[in-house]
């Protein structure tokens, strides 16, 4: 089964107590961090970044879509990304996530 991993202490991190953070400014994004939120107590959630989305939001097909619907809108408004790789390492969770919901859709509609 999938697992999401907390860039910051490097523990587990369950859906609920996940989030996904980033900084934003008027030219950039960037320093994309899946974390504990700051509610857990761990003091992993990245103070310095200023848009997020709650984990189990992104883990589901349709905010997943609408994450990707967000980048794609302001790469063509402009915006440059900096930290590719944390912006991979972080979809590339997610994908597995996804990946393996589906596939126990499919087997579970061919009982």
């Amino acid at each position: 089964m999938s697992r999401f991993v907390c860039d910051i202490c490097g523990q587990d991190v369950a859906l609920h107590e996940g989030i996904l953070t980033w900084a934003r400014d008027d030219e950039t994004i960037a320093n994309f961090k899946l974390s504990h939120r700051k509610e857990t107590g761990l003091g992993c959630q990245p103070v310095e970044n200023n848009r997020h989305k709650d984990l189990y939001t992104l883990a589901v097909v349709s905010g997943y879509m609408e994450f990707i619907k967000y980048l794609i809108e302001r790469w063509e408004n402009g915006f440059l990304l900096k930290d590719a790789n944390l912006l991979e390492r972080v979809l590339e969770q997610l994908n597995m996530h996804i990946h393996e919901k589906v596939i126990l859709l499919t087997e579970d509609a061919d009982d």
